[in-house]
């Protein structure tokens, strides 16, 4: 196994975790005032730019708020007209909620991101890999289940195989995108596997994965990866459902 795949520097974790911090903030923020002004449905908020000059944050940082109070059901996006609150009773008891709405917002955009991407990577990893490439994928599944064992966490390991998959299609371009989700991947990884049968779900969902590469059967692969993503949906929604 190469050591040092799939590590991100420390200050790029420091940057990420502020960002969650301001997006959480300007969340909170957004709904006190909607609390404090008593807003009935239909008023309008003002713009992202405007709530960008007023907070001080990233047009990003504003989006990703008002995402995680859409999926609250506090406000409503029409794109071209605006933002409007759309029930403000919802806004009395959203403040513990907000940090879940945000995580699932981001976990669907994630989601709906990696199943075209890492469709390609299986397909020509199932074309392209070398014995190389095979023997670092299974060396991780024998790791992740050797962990699962000891009842240790595996996370770091299920995301790496994800990482050596992209490494196995020997595309820069598609290896690059999957480096860049690596954190995001653990982190999720880590609360997922409180979820019971999560874990024998997802090492036994790897194997499947490996042995379509291994037998170099690229549809298979392809259809692998996007059952697999499909279903990691669900697990999401069990840790942060609906309100």
């Amino acid at each position: 196994m190469r050591e040092g795949r799939g590590t991100i520097p420390a200050t790029l974790e420091l940057r990420r975790a502020r960002k969650q911090t301001l997006v959480e903030r300007v969340a909170q923020e957004l709904l006190e005032e909607i609390r404090r002004q008593q807003l009935p449905p239909g008023s309008r908020l003002p713009s992202e730019r405007e709530l960008v000059r007023s907070r001080g944050v990233g047009r990003s940082t504003v989006r990703e708020a008002l995402n995680g109070l859409a999926l609250l059901g506090v406000i409503e996006i029409h794109h071209g007209q605006g933002m409007f609150v759309a029930d403000a009773s919802r806004a009395q008891q959203a403040p513990l909620e907000v940090g879940a709405a945000l995580v699932r917002g981001l976990t669907q955009e994630l989601l709906e991101a990696r199943e075209p991407v890492e469709a390609a990577i299986a397909a020509l990893a199932a074309r392209r890999h070398t014995q190389s490439d095979l023997a670092e994928l299974e060396e991780t599944l024998v790791i992740h289940e050797r962990l699962l064992r000891e009842g240790r966490s595996a996370a770091k390991y299920s995301a790496l195989f994800h990482h050596q998959l992209a490494d196995a299609a020997h595309n820069q371009v598609l290896a690059s995108f999957v480096n860049s989700i690596q954190r995001q991947l653990v982190e999720r990884g880590h609360r997922l596997e409180e979820l019971p049968g999560y874990n024998d779900w997802e090492l036994q969902e790897h194997k499947e994965i490996f042995e379509s590469i291994r037998s170099a059967d690229p549809d298979r692969a392809s259809a692998r990866i996007r059952e697999h993503l499909a279903a990691m949906q669900g697990y999401h929604d069990r840790l942060t459902p609906r309100g």
